[in-house]
């Protein structure tokens, strides 16, 4: 299979635009499309060298990762059979991506440019076979029979026209442009400082690991002499084949401070700072990123962090996915995470204690909760669920039945004594008596 496509397509953009697709980039009737408030209608994805700073990496790499765990569910009511479009969502979206690469480059795409752009495959009979993301350094917006294009130019020089509605557009910080999302330049205070620290405590570990300590000289010395009297001294001290003793000798001329501390001069608040900074910019903290979070830190970073996201990539999906009338039936793509996963044994055994009697978990479910594999041979898609729940519309005849049946109960031997003698006898065994009333 895989050398079949290669040798069909040569090259990736043939894998992903295909072999015959025609050259609609070169039509003449294009129109730049006028926005309300810019000028600019040509988008520009250069991020620098952000992508190579430690702290920017690890922050969006915490993030991505993350994020490449959301699971995709076709939703669409009465139908309980599995979806092709799940099928291709969770394990293959395209030919050179598993579906954990696939979302991670969704991921880090909408971090470090603040849009993602994926482009559907479709094939001849209108199947969704693959899905692709883009990354282009000049995206252009082109204006043709009143319908909205997006021309990608990548960074080979090759260049793709696609209509806008035809596009997974995915935005972050959108605000002062019409179609993108607004550029990182908030963050580039903190990658500055960052910069700047990094060289300064570069130089001075440098610094301080090649002095290893002070050399004073008693009297007044000229600069030549005292570089005469330094190389004189580190020859006969530190060389090996000069002092093998490893003592080091001076007289009442000289005197000699070793530096044994190597502590750089930066100060530790101030690279706590810059690297927060940072941190909450991409949506993420030290606990996140060094995996040394808790239940409740996890549970905050997903509600904050990861499920708003997860939230519009399914409006992006949906809309692309599903014509109008298919929405209206109830279809849509749904990306969650099994949230479970991250909380302490003590919130699971309570979480399947309470909802397993509702006949809301199979045993399957329950099995994942605790990391433990699917049951063989479907036993795992049974439903548990306690008697003492019922069904709603089972609750009036369930008591209708009960009723009739303690009617129709014949009494016992014992209860044959008249209505007023069983009467007397309760007055008799009631000692202080009760009130009529009450009675």
């Amino acid at each position: 299979m895989w050398g079949d496509l290669m040798k069909k397509h040569r090259g990736l953009f043939k894998t992903i635009f295909g072999e015959k697709d025609k050259p609609i980039e070169s039509a003449t009737d294009f129109h730049i499309y006028s926005l309300l408030n810019s000028f600019n209608s040509t988008f520009y994805t250069n991020t620098g060298n952000i992508w190579d700073m430690d702290v920017v990496r690890s922050s969006v790499d915490a993030y991505c990762r993350n994020f490449a765990k959301l699971k995709a569910r076709h939703v669409k009511p009465g139908v309980t059979t599995k979806s092709p479009y799940e099928k291709l969502l969770n394990y293959k979206p395209n030919p050179l991506m598993e579906a954990y690469s696939f979302y991670y480059r969704v991921a880090a795409n909408l971090k470090l440019t603040n849009n993602a752009f994926i482009y559907p495959e479709f094939s001849v009979d209108g199947r969704l076979v693959a899905l692709w993301p883009l990354l282009s350094t000049q995206i252009d917006l082109l204006e043709k029979n009143n319908q909205l294009y997006l021309k990608f130019i990548f960074r080979t020089g090759k260049l793709k026209v696609v209509p806008y509605e035809s596009i997974i557009h995915m935005r972050g910080h959108y605000f002062d442009h019409d179609i993108f999302g607004s550029k990182n330049t908030a963050l580039k205070p903190a990658l500055d400082t960052a910069t700047a620290i990094n060289q300064g405590v570069s130089n001075s570990a440098k610094l301080i690991n090649s002095i290893r300590g002070i050399l004073s000289a008693q009297v007044s010395t000229k600069d030549e002499d005292l570089a005469k009297i330094r190389d004189k001294f580190v020859r006969n001290n530190f060389e090996v084949s000069s002092n093998g003793s490893g003592v080091v000798v001076t007289d009442n001329k000289l005197s000699y401070t070793p530096i044994n501390e190597k502590s750089t001069p930066i100060s530790s608040d101030q690279l706590s700072y810059t690297k927060n900074a940072i941190y909450d910019y991409f949506g993420v903290n030290e606990a996140i990123v060094q995996n040394k979070f808790k239940e409740d830190e996890w549970s905050a970073f997903y509600e904050g962090g990861i499920e708003p996201i997860a939230i519009q990539m399914s409006q992006c999906f949906t809309n692309a996915l599903f014509t109008e009338t298919e929405r209206n039936y109830g279809n849509e793509i749904v990306f969650e995470a099994n949230r479970l996963q991250y909380a302490s044994t003590s919130t699971k055994v309570t979480v399947v204690k309470e909802l397993a009697p509702m006949a809301v978990l199979m045993k399957d479910d329950i099995r994942e909760i605790f990391n433990m594999a699917p049951l063989p041979n479907g036993e795992g898609q049974k439903i548990l669920q306690s008697l003492n729940w019922i069904n709603a519309d089972k609750a009036d005849e369930y008591q209708s039945k009960n009723s009739d049946s303690s009617n129709e109960t014949t009494p016992s031997g014992d209860n044959d004594t008249p209505e007023q003698e069983q009467d007397t006898n309760l007055e008799s065994s009631s000692e202080g008596g009760v009130e009529d009333g009450e009675k």
